[in-house]
């Protein structure tokens, strides 16, 4: 099983007799953000309401292009705050941050539990996500947004994810690897917070229900203990 078609392409390339069935392994457990948690967002990070935010979650590994994020930051026109959480992060990149003229940066260290990721998530009026081009694994990132119901600035990485999120009025698509995109679509959002998805997100990306699941997973493990499969 794969999460995605590029991955079910890379192991078919190399295991050329094997099935690959895709299929998303991320969840959808129902429990969208709340406009308490909102509210909660903003007071435990001292924000105003009427002030933009963006969330930057996750750690920092070689796939996601921090450069690109870095570039477009340094670009910024009007004020923004950036919240950061995930481990590794470099500490470095952060400091620059901190001195960057039109930024507020709020840092949360993690790793972090559920309940201080969703808080993270509630504060922001979107969350970026930039992977490198041609990165096709599944982002859980991406996933979470859709479940909670946070609007995305997500880089084009991968050319199915990203027919999916066309379109979306909840999802500014950027040219991986591009600051001056990424700037403009940070100063879309600074200048008009975005609609959150729907309650259909999740299924727009393939996400399933916990039972359906598990249904699934069950229905496919009997399939393939048969002789006729």
């Amino acid at each position: 099983m794969a999460p995605t078609r590029a991955v079910g392409d890379q192991l078919t390339a190399s295991f050329p007799g094997l099935l690959a069935i895709v299929a998303p392994f991320a969840v959808d457990d129902g429990r969208r953000l709340t406009d308490a948690e909102r509210d909660g967002g903003r007071a435990a990070f001292g924000i105003p309401a009427v002030e933009a935010v963006v969330c930057l979650v996750g750690g920092w590994w070689d796939y996601k292009d921090i450069e690109t994020i870095d570039a477009a930051l340094a670009r910024l026109k009007e004020p923004l705050h950036l919240v950061v959480t995930g481990h590794p992060v470099d500490e470095q990149v952060l400091q620059r941050w901190q001195t960057l003229p039109c930024l507020r940066l709020h840092t949360v260290p993690g790793p972090v539990t559920d309940s201080v990721l969703r808080l993270v998530y509630a504060t922001a009026d979107a969350a970026l996500v930039a992977r490198r081009a041609g990165i096709g694994k599944e982002s859980g990132l991406v996933m979470d947004a859709a479940r909670l119901g946070v609007p995305l600035i997500v880089s084009e990485r991968d050319p199915v994810i990203t027919a999916r999120l066309q379109g979306q009025p909840w999802a500014l698509l950027f040219p991986a690897g591009d600051p001056d995109a990424l700037t403009e679509a940070l100063h879309t959002v600074i200048r008009q917070s975005p609609n959150p998805p729907g309650p259909d997100a999740p299924a727009l990306l393939g996400m399933r229900s916990a039972a359906e699941q598990a249904d699934f997973l069950t229905r496919t493990f009997a399939s393939l203990t048969t002789k006729e499969s």
